[in-house]
């Protein structure tokens, strides 16, 4: 039986010495006669364990053993990941989709009554629909999970897939705002609004399920040069979607016709998003036990917090 050393951990996960020393809070030199001395420690495998996120047998489970059943679990994998994730993902958004519109219902049946619906309510209904799709990754990951032998960072990724997902596409629904006076002033409108409508709705539907995609096989990529430039590209795509979703809206709406309230969530929204970049890029490397505010606290924060801010000016008047 071949249980792991922290020699072995360290090759695994690309770690360097120092900064795994830092999270166990020692000297190198004594971290270095623990990697000599073979056995690890329990109350170091403890600390390694929840520091990194392993399983709990990390340590004293036959990494051979494990090593051979994922070789035979490989043959088992879809032979096209990225086209299973788009699958997968493609369904998964048409589920929230509808789920979320269903939230919508109550201001529809009012608007087709011609009744008055106050903003909040309308502000109130978008963030519940974010809540929704925030919380709808962790259905899309345990599902994954559950139907696949995928690992990696499937689950710690959970909340990224919504949050990325939207910014990456949410430029698609500024351009339709900005064409919408093309659409309605065609003949017949109404057909050429409805035919609108379903381009744009698909065409979202199909990027957003092929980012995704993109997202989930940089989930299930070993940690090193690959991963990186998948991540950079990730998040580099949904920075410059998220600059043309800010020019666009200017477009549609004027600088002018923009209020101070507009600018601010804006500036808002790209520092969260700042934020979870460099969380997931470099805190998720330099501060591993930092996990839960890289993977979930950010996401979380960057995903509702704009919208808070904007059902809370919706109350009080602003």
């Amino acid at each position: 039986m071949s249980t792991r050393t922290i020699a072995k951990f360290r090759a695994e996960h690309e770690i360097w010495r120092k900064d795994l020393a830092k999270v166990l809070e020692m000297p190198e030199e004594e971290l270095e006669r623990l990697e000599t001395a073979g056995k690890v420690p329990p109350e170091i495998a403890a600390k390694i364990t929840e520091a990194y996120h392993l399983p709990p047998d990390y340590f004293t489970v036959d990494f051979e053993a494990e090593e051979v059943k994922a070789r035979e679990a490989v043959k088992a994998l879809p032979q096209s990941p990225f086209r299973y994730f788009f699958g997968v993902s493609f369904v998964w958004l048409l589920l929230v989709g509808i789920v979320s519109a269903l939230v919508t219902v109550p201001t529809s049946i009012f608007a087709v009554l011609d009744f008055t619906v106050a903003p909040f309510f309308t502000y109130l209904e978008m963030f519940c629909a974010a809540v929704i799709t925030l919380v709808s990754g962790i259905y899309l990951s345990s599902y994954i999970r559950k139907k696949t032998k995928f690992y990696g960072d499937i689950i710690n990724y959970e909340f990224l897939y919504p949050y990325l997902s939207s910014m990456a596409t949410a430029w698609l629904g500024s351009l339709y705002n900005l064409l919408w006076p093309v659409f309605a002033s065609e003949e017949p409108a109404s057909i050429f609004a409805s035919l609108g409508t379903f381009f744009f709705g698909m065409a979202g539907f199909v990027l957003s399920a092929l980012y995704t995609a993109w997202l989930l096989e940089a989930a299930i990529t070993d940690p090193g040069k690959k991963k990186d430039k998948m991540l950079y590209g990730l998040f580099g795509t949904a920075v410059a979607a998220r600059v043309l979703t800010f020019l666009l809206n200017l477009a549609a709406y004027g600088v002018r016709d923009r209020s101070g309230l507009f600018y601010g969530n804006t500036a808002l929204s790209f520092l969260l998003l700042a934020a979870v970049l460099v969380g997931v890029l470099v805190g998720a490397k330099k501060r591993p036990n930092l996990g839960k505010l890289w993977f979930v606290a950010l996401p979380v924060a960057a995903t509702l917090l704009p919208e808070l801010v904007t059902l809370a000016a919706s109350a009080f008047g602003v």
